[in-house]
């Protein structure tokens, strides 16, 4: 099945969700994060109180302007409930994404993770004021962080609206709070809709496990209370995959020894008055009657197997059509997908975030590179000969990966991937053919015209000098002399292929990890390799068509020289 989507008219969460996951240390290659506090001296709640309200956040990389002055490159990535934008810069997130050459490279944007109100290392109930702490909501949420950017950071317009859960929440809201400070939204594991049904009682559920129990003393205990372990219970279920706590705990001892230790380190990292601030913060959201009013373009993405926004109810759909520029997507249950937890793994999602920022582009991000030899195969351009040694550079959906050339090697191949890669043919094409423990494979071109043009052109043999050893580069081909555009990567040790005549010509010298994620479970139902002959539907349909139907597939973004 594919990932549904809908269009409008123009076409706890997340700390207990990373919780679920592998835990590691801030992702190598991101750029150095700055942490900071600012102080809003006179902010305004909306229960009427007015107070001292510090704001902590994380920044990544340096704010550009335009010839007007205006900010174009900030991101603000806002966490779920109970979270803090630390939790972004781990491996599975920033290491997808903020990197050299990844879709958000903090080389070329400005992320700006924030701590909402009441979470991290903002202000929060457990400071000491314990339950005299403004009874704050979403809107005071956004209103705080709109002050910390334009009063403190300097920054006047946004790029790019993201959050995940609460923060994919608080996406909607600045969307028809703030309509003309953004240039995209792109809301995670959310709906836009007032929080009922079973929602808000799983929430009512959490809030009144702690308040009720007599250890709780109004918000002024003395230790946790005991009604803090109870309110785990609901929470775990808000954020579980039914399919993977059903292949990680398969029998009855190991669900209920998973079940207690999740309890257990849950409860251990929390604060009462914390969390039921938190989880009552939203009993006021509701941007359904605000959806016309949110002019940026909108991608919503959801998940089949998110048990905070099912997608039984229809609502994503029902709503997504009132946002003039919206659009939104649920994505299929798959071994990939991990429930509410979904949202934030960029490996997963990554193609929409990269189509709907090609979308949304600024000039200041259109590629400007001449790529009119591609409708000249008979041009000088496709004479010129390979150095000895080149590094070919791809950024893709997934990270970035390098090829290093080696011409002695299989000196036509070498030549004829030389001038594809700086003539710009793989920009935007798809990775269609990834077969786990086999190889990965790309080279049929998005605009069908330019692949009728290229499909045959053909350079001869060279002969087989090196083996295809994992990380290993070589065109692919259907028989003697039929090498074009498609080449492939070899994700394992296939020496079998030397002997049919595959000369590979270079190999991955940085990134494999990269092609070791590049998506996979399509296999070869995504067009499959030159001799299965089911690349048809590929060729005559072009992007359009591979978006459609294999939307997760991951794709070129930029390839180029260095």
């Amino acid at each position: 099945m594919l990932p549904e989507i809908a269009r409008g008219p123009a076409t706890a969460l997340a700390a207990i969700l990373l919780a679920c996951l592998p835990l590691t240390a801030p992702a190598a290659g991101t750029r150095e994060p700055v942490e900071g506090d600012y102080t809003i001296r006179d902010f305004r709640y909306d229960d009427g109180k007015v107070g001292e309200l510090r704001q902590h956040y994380t920044t990544l990389g340096t704010p550009r302007r335009n010839a007007d002055g205006q900010v174009t490159n900030a991101v603000l990535i806002m966490h779920g409930t109970t979270g803090s934008g630390s939790g972004f810069l781990s491996e599975r997130y920033a290491g997808v994404l903020f990197g050299e050459g990844e879709l958000l490279d903090a080389s070329r944007y400005y992320i700006v993770l924030t701590d909402a109100i009441g979470h991290g290392k903002s202000s929060r109930p457990s400071e000491g004021q314990a339950s005299d702490f403004p009874n704050y909501t979403y809107d005071d949420m956004v209103r705080a962080q709109y002050r910390l950017l334009t009063e403190h950071l300097g920054v006047d317009h946004l790029r790019l609206v993201t959050g995940t859960s609460m923060g994919g929440m608080l996406s909607w809201v600045w969307g028809y709070t703030y309509p003309d400070y953004m240039d995209a939204l792109m809301p995670l594991a959310s709906l836009p809709v007032e929080i009922a049904g079973r929602n808000r009682m799983l929430r009512k559920m959490i809030i009144d496990a702690v308040k009720n129990d007599p250890g709780y003393k109004d918000g002024f205990y003395d230790e946790q209370p005991a009604g803090l372990r109870e309110a785990m219970y609901p929470l775990i279920f808000m954020v579980s995959s039914p399919l993977q706590y059903q292949l990680e705990a398969p029998t009855r001892e190991q669900s209920e020894a998973r079940l207690e230790g999740l309890v257990q380190r849950y409860s251990g990292s929390m604060d009462a008055n914390n969390l039921t601030y938190a989880f009552d913060a939203s009993r006021f959201y509701n941007p359904a009657p605000h959806l016309q009013n949110i002019t940026a373009p909108l991608l919503a993405i959801n998940s089949a197997d998110d048990q905070v926004n099912p997608p039984e109810l229809r609502l994503l759909e029902e709503h997504i059509v009132n946002v003039p520029q919206g659009e939104s997507v649920t994505l299929d249950i798959t071994p990939l997908t991990r429930g509410h937890g979904t949202h934030s793994l960029p490996s997963v999602w990554g193609p929409y975030l990269a189509r709907f920022l090609e979308q949304t582009a600024i000039p200041e991000e259109q590629n400007s590179r001449d790529a009119s030899a591609l409708t000249s195969p008979e041009s000088s351009p496709w004479l010129e000969q390979a150095p000895a040694q080149y590094v070919a550079r791809f950024e893709t959906t997934e990270g970035l990966f390098r090829i290093a050339v080696k011409r002695e090697l299989a000196p036509r191949g070498a030549d004829r991937f030389y001038q594809l890669v700086k003539n710009g043919y793989y920009d935007g094409v798809h990775i269609n053919r990834v077969v786990p423990g086999f190889i990965a494979q790309f080279g049929v071109h998005g605009e069908p015209e330019i692949q009728r043009l290229w499909k045959s052109r053909y350079i001869e043999d060279d002969p087989v000098a090196a083996s295809n050893t994992r990380g290993s580069v070589a065109f692919a081909m259907t028989g003697p002399d039929t090498r074009s555009t498609q080449v492939y990567i070899n994700t394992v040790d296939n020496a079998r292929l030397d002997s049919s005549g595959f000369a590979p010509f270079g190999e991955v010298v940085e990134g494999m990890d990269v092609v070791d994620r590049l998506y996979g479970l399509y296999g070869e139902n995504a067009g499959g390799g030159l001799r299965g002959g089911q690349q048809g539907p590929l060729e005559t349909g072009g992007s359009e068509y591979i978006d459609r139907e294999y939307p997760l597939l991951d794709f070129i973004v930029n390839a180029r020289l260095e």
